[in-house]
């Protein structure tokens, strides 16, 4: 059984009062319930975890979602975009996929700091011995990119509760980052027409 409960705008402790009755009236089931104001959302989850309920929180735009299990042994699967491991393993990736790329064009990037910049390109010889290995880095670099690209079309689009800067700018970043690597792996064809003879 699925129930419904707005006590957006009410004072404390009404809603922990109408959650504390709603759930009476149901043997086993989903409340959401529906909150606008810090002390009450605090109230109310605090209410249900000391009743020993399983609880989720979902944040919206103006309102928040508190969801109360009763009566359930297994608990609600939600996925959250917002997790710690989530954001540090999509920083992770998109990270080592631009070092990977750096590292696939290190055959080249001695010449073209020097032609841009002035540095000595002999003080980039460590480099060098990267050079043999300029594939695997191209193809680590293009698999991690498009590993990425199908998360973001396989989990991330397909959300309907998607919350943190994760989900809200996990596209842009994602851009950013291939155009990065697509430019390291690249550059190599294209930028002595840039700088000419």
């Amino acid at each position: 059984m699925n129930k419904r409960l707005n006590c957006c705008n009410m004072a404390c402790p009404e809603p922990v009062i109408r959650v504390k009755e709603a759930l009476e009236q149901i043997e086993e089931g989903i409340l959401d319930v529906e909150l606008n104001s810090f002390s009450s959302i605090q109230n109310v989850k605090r209410f249900a975890k000391n009743s020993g309920f399983f609880i989720e929180e979902k944040k919206l735009e103006k309102i928040t979602i508190i969801t109360i299990v009763k009566g359930y042994e297994c608990e609600l699967e939600v996925k959250n975009s917002n997790s710690t491991t989530t954001k540090k393993s999509f920083i992770g990736l998109i990270v080592g996929s631009i070092i990977t790329a750096i590292l696939a064009s290190s055959c080249c990037i001695a010449p073209l700091l020097f032609l841009l910049f002035g540095v000595s390109a002999s003080s980039l010889s460590f480099l060098k011995p990267l050079a043999p290995y300029h594939s695997l880095f191209s193809i680590v670099a293009l698999g991690v990119i498009a590993y990425l690209w199908y998360h973001y079309f396989s989990v991330i689009r397909k959300m309907i509760v998607c919350e943190g800067w994760i989900c809200k700018y996990y596209l842009q970043y994602l851009i950013i980052g291939t155009i990065l690597v697509a430019i390291l792996l690249s550059y190599q064809y294209w930028v002595v027409y840039l700088i000419g003879d």
